[in-house]
């Protein structure tokens, strides 16, 4: 474990990659801190790499979540973030920043591996710019900007990624110019429903493409096949319909990742499963999320893709309408980014920042290389030299 404390004011980015200054500075400009507060005393960056450590500062995370009003996005939730990320190639991380020892914010991390051994490329934050911290909202991008140089100051990490929500230009003033080693790439997301008083109004609000995609695939599905809607699934019983949809569905996801999922089902009451299964039984569709205060946050999806001539996304999601509607939920927050289908209905639009700063060296070749062969709409894709720095629309995810 990395549980060594950093003095935040004995380095910075610079336009060049990383430098040494052995003289105290002001991380940030004082205009983007004026009246917070922020400047007042120096703050210490620790590291915590690996999932046993970062449960052992679970209640400090929770105890400042709360503080901070973030209790209702579980994406920040240490218990949260190591299911979602227990996937291959993975390492949960999270750079700590403290004042006199108390906590002030959390950056979470995975690093990259390669055959259980860390590559030094860090990565923060989902599609959307969610997933990343947990701290007071007005000063988030600058204690990323402190994460991003915490990391970067360890010899052996050289790149780090970031999605925030944040706009392009906020991002440039506090972390410095883009330049061959420091990218940004600024967009508009939307991910956030706004639901009707009934689900007949829901779908009238609706253009009539999207109509015929909801309601239409939703009734050629119930008559060519009696297809079933069970609106509540038993975790036990969402475990096993995830696993006979694993290998049917995109993208993959591994046992390991369905029985953390399961686990967390277990610990939360809030957390929900829904289905879409044929009178003899298999299983064509779940999607499970989480409900607080009137939001119902959907952040899985799964289908079974022998059916997507049938549009089975769209039919499970005319379902979820109807079904939160009736429950009279006022919000669908689709975690990690809407479909194509849904999207253009989502408010607010919300600044959302791309970032990549790395040292200049030998790996700098590794992720030119990177950039240029990630897959279309990924973070390195998007920001691969040449990559139009801001303005463009949100990219779209792929939905099994």
């Amino acid at each position: 474990m990395a549980d060594d404390f950093l003095s935040l004011g004995a380095f910075k980015v610079t336009s060049s990659g990383l430098a040494d200054n052995s003289q105290q500075f002001d991380v940030f400009p004082n205009d983007l801190s004026a009246g917070s507060g922020f400047m007042e005393g120096p703050r210490a960056a620790h590291l915590v790499m690996g999932n046993r450590d970062l449960l052992a500062c679970l209640e400090e995370i929770r105890q400042l979540r709360r503080r901070c009003g973030q209790e209702d996005d579980l994406t920040t939730d240490p218990e949260y973030f190591i299911a979602a990320n227990t996937v291959p190639n993975r390492r949960c991380a999270a750079v700590l920043i403290r004042q006199n020892r108390e906590l002030e914010a959390c950056v979470l991390f995975y690093e990259h591996t390669s055959f259980g051994v860390g590559l030094g490329l860090f990565r923060g934050g989902d599609y959307i710019g969610e997933s990343l911290i947990a701290g007071p909202q007005e000063l988030h991008v600058q204690y990323v900007h402190l994460a991003i140089q915490a990391l970067l100051k360890k010899w052996r990490i050289h790149g780090v990624s970031i999605t925030m929500k944040a706009c392009a230009a906020t991002c440039v003033q506090v972390m410095g110019p883009a330049s061959k080693f420091r990218r940004f790439r600024g967009c508009e997301i939307q991910h956030k429903l706004y639901l009707e008083s009934t689900y007949e109004h829901m779908l009238t609000s609706l253009g009539p493409r999207t109509r015929r995609s909801l309601a239409g695939k939703r009734q050629q599905l119930e008559k060519s096949t009696n297809v079933k809607f069970i609106p509540a699934l038993a975790p036990e019983q969402s475990m096993e319909v995830m696993l006979g949809l694993k290998d049917k569905s995109t993208p993959h996801r591994p046992t390991e990742f369905i029985q953390a999922r399961y686990r967390l089902q277990r610990a939360n009451p809030d957390f929900f499963s829904m289905g879409l299964r044929l009178p003899d039984g298999p299983w064509l569709s779940i999607v499970t999320g989480w409900r607080r205060n009137g939001v119902t946050y959907v952040d899985l999806q799964m289908n079974d893709m022998h059916y997507k001539k049938e549009s089975i996304s769209a039919v499970m999601r005319a379902f979820l309408l109807e079904h939160e509607i009736a429950r009279k939920q006022e919000v669908i927050n689709f975690v990690g980014g809407s479909s194509l289908l849904l999207r253009r209905y989502c408010e607010p639009n919300e600044a959302n920042t791309d970032i990549f700063i790395y040292k200049p060296g030998v790996l700098s070749m590794f992720f030119e290389w990177l950039g240029r062969r990630s897959r279309s709409g990924s973070v390195y894709e998007r920001l691969k030299p040449g990559a139009t720095p801001a303005g463009e629309s949100q990219p779209a995810e792929s939905e099994s």
